[in-house]
């Protein structure tokens, strides 16, 4: 094993060049089949993974102070000496999903003597392979890591164009993948929806249909995150064609829907895994609602209502997320408003949007689809969320049938 200090870009080709069984993958650099003494005084062969994390064309070397660390995982039981007593390697006890295909049964650290880390990757995994490997050659001197075995290096594809290094720095693979392989939509792609595609694209969610029939104008700009130039805004680009651009160059499978959801063409949501219901007109929301409910597509249906009050020269009123899913659907008619559009033309042309709460607005409806999935915890699991900005209250209803009291 060299000894010489190593470029961290080289260090994954030093390691395959000298034998080693390596891959990466989910931004974690893999070391397979290392002898190891069992508690049994029996030697197994397990898995090492660190943090491989690439910024730009860079690999961030460990303990840079940007997301890595001297810190590894191993998969099999824990390595001892040939007596069968444990080595100190700053164990901490994972038994954990460290990413999907990956499970770890603990967390190594553990550094040379004297060392405040470690200069790159090769130099890391060294270090743990010699410790663990060392013991397990006392009991059979021809066993070795180094396999000789070659293994594919690239991803599966993913749907961002470069790595997800804020999930993996935070070790929520895993937990991030249960967006993932899924196809959602989006239907209005205005204040509210554009955060909401915001948020989305930053997911690995499979796809992202976007349904808008109205053109990307100056208003637009002022509701929608990021910074639209006046020649964007003098092209008069289709909404969802301006949007699905303007993430292309962070993911893949942003689909553009230039057009209105109509009796027409409402089938198109069928097959859909979740929808973002973000119209303004009530007879097309409930079109929708009633298509996704009778199609058995949970969905989250969000609205607004600002007002100005003249005495006080300020505003007032609430945003609200609605989550409706196949197992409950009879709150509907409570909480999502499906007036006529004569009725709710009125309204509408009074009703003042400002993008902090289309932004609010979004973050709740994002926050249901993720506890609808699992991402998070919902200890309440209510369907309906209203926040308050003058009272700034949250408040939640209904609750699941099993949580009611």
């Amino acid at each position: 094993m060299s000894s010489r200090p190593i470029d961290p870009n080289a260090a994954f080709e030093l390691l395959r060049t000298e034998g080693f069984e390596v891959e990466i993958h989910q931004q974690h650099l893999l070391v397979h089949n290392i002898p190891y003494v069992t508690p049994q005084k029996v030697v197994r062969n397990a898995t090492l993974a660190c943090l491989y994390i690439e910024n730009g064309e860079q690999v961030i070397a460990p303990d840079s102070g940007k997301g890595d660390n001297h810190q590894v995982w191993w998969t099999g039981e824990y390595p001892c000496y040939p007596d069968g007593t444990r080595l100190d390697l700053g164990t901490a006890p994972q038994g954990r999903e460290l990413f999907p295909g990956l499970t770890v049964q603990h967390q190594f650290s553990n550094k040379p003597f004297g060392a405040s880390g470690f200069p790159d990757h090769y130099t890391k995994v060294t270090h743990y392979i010699r410790l663990i490997q060392n013991q397990a050659k006392a009991i059979d001197r021809d066993v070795d890591a180094r396999t000789g075995r070659v293994l594919a290096t690239q991803e599966d594809e993913s749907v961002f164009c470069y790595p997800d290094t804020a999930s993996a720095r935070s070790e929520i693979l895993a937990i991030s993948a249960k967006l993932a392989a899924s196809r959602i939509a989006i239907v209005g792609l205005g204040g509210t929806g554009s955060y909401i595609l915001d948020q989305t694209a930053k997911t690995p969610v499979g796809e992202i249909h976007l349904f808008d029939g109205d053109i990307f104008n100056s208003h637009n700009a002022f509701r929608a995150p990021g910074a639209a130039s006046l020649d964007e805004i003098n092209a008069k680009e289709p909404k969802t064609d301006y949007f699905a651009r303007k993430y292309a160059p962070m993911r893949r499978h942003v689909i553009s829907h230039p057009y209105f959801i109509d009796p027409e063409n409402v089938h198109e949501l069928a097959g859909l895994d979740f929808v973002f219901v973000c119209v303004d007109k009530g007879v097309a929301r409930s079109l929708i609602a009633t298509f996704l409910i009778d199609n058995s597509i949970p969905f989250v249906d969000v609205g607004m209502n600002l007002l100005l009050l003249p005495e006080q020269n300020s505003l007032m009123g609430t945003c609200r997320a609605t989550l409706v899913t196949p197992e409950k659907s009879d709150h509907v008619a409570d909480f999502i408003p499906m007036d006529s559009d004569e009725e709710e033309d009125v309204l509408y042309r009074h009703n003042i949007q400002v993008a902090d709460m289309n932004a609010v607005n979004a973050m709740l409806a994002v926050i249901k689809w993720k506890q609808h999935l699992g991402f998070y915890q919902d200890d309440t699991r209510t369907h309906n969320l209203s926040f308050a900005v003058n009272l700034m209250s949250l408040n939640r209803s209904p609750r699941r049938p099993e949580h009611s009291e």
